[in-house]
């Protein structure tokens, strides 16, 4: 073969593969979901169990502490402000309080009668904070369900990209983006991303 005739087969496989490219992008892929697995039931539950009982009583009273000031009303601004020392006693010891901050999350346990409750968003919000202090990377799945379910409210779907942000979790981030419909939420995630770059 000739220098010219080496050139066009890759000039042609060249432009195939643009064709491709160009194609493939015109029609919508099939989803796949984002969302990361779970953590097993009694990952949770084993957790619970290694926290010496003054530990748990510390972290359960500091988050029914939070979530009376989210009930009080308050705004996320203001709920943030006055809820310091929480943070405090939570960040001390952050494993104690990881399997808790999941479960007010989720609304599981003790959390679970208080889903339908119009402040509790405001409860899961300030978790949902937290969560980016605690590394703890079975987090993510939580996260990423926040961020993938259409039905919860843009406010703490936009706060559980920031937090996974924080985490540094840029290919669930990138899953989500193909994933999401939302436009505010599609825009965080997008600069969440571009923040890695």
């Amino acid at each position: 073969m000739t220098e010219n005739q080496i050139a066009l087969r890759a000039a042609r496989s060249a432009a195939i593969a643009l064709a491709f490219l160009f194609i493939s992008g015109c029609y919508p892929a099939a989803r796949i979901s984002a969302i990361p697995a779970k953590a097993p039931a009694d990952y949770w539950l084993e957790k619970k169990q290694k926290i010496r009982p003054h530990q748990k009583k510390a972290v359960l009273e500091a988050l029914e502490s939070v979530r009376k000031k989210a009930a009080s009303g308050s705004s996320l601004e203001g709920l943030g402000i006055s809820t310091l020392k929480e943070s405090v006693i939570l960040l001390e010891d952050p494993s104690s309080a990881i399997p808790f901050i999941a479960d007010a999350i989720e609304g599981r346990d003790l959390w679970a009668g208080l889903r339908g409750e119009a402040y509790y968003w405001k409860f899961r919000y300030w978790c949902v904070d937290m969560a980016g202090y605690m590394g703890e990377r079975q987090f993510d799945a939580i996260l990423a369900s926040i961020v993938s379910r259409e039905e919860e409210k843009d406010e703490l779907r936009i706060r559980a990209v920031r937090t996974l942000r924080e985490m540094k979790a840029k290919e669930n981030l990138r899953k989500l983006f193909t994933e999401t419909d939302n436009p505010a939420v599609r825009e965080e995630i997008a600069q969440a991303i571009l923040y890695f770059d």
